[in-house]
């Protein structure tokens, strides 16, 4: 998507939310963060007001929250 396509899409911290959330069900921590970074810089020059660590927090918070119950069964390969 080009920066200028997305300027015009008016994102709103509800489609911030949405992508965090979307984002944190990754369970590939490599994926997770090249997703948050690339996410995050696309919302950071189109959006004056976006707030990058609160992204970065969100999207932490639900992986830690989604993943939680299933550890030892990814751990184990399972």
């Amino acid at each position: 998507m080009k920066l200028n396509e997305a300027r015009k899409m008016k994102l709103t911290r509800k489609h911030f939310v949405l992508v965090a959330e979307v984002v944190g069900h990754i369970n590939d921590q490599q994926n997770r963060e090249e997703q948050t970074d690339q996410w995050g810089y696309l919302f950071e020059t189109t959006h004056p007001a976006f707030d990058r660590e609160r992204f970065n927090a969100h999207v932490e918070e639900v992986h830690a929250s989604c993943w939680e119950d299933y550890g030892p069964i990814f751990e184990r390969g399972v």
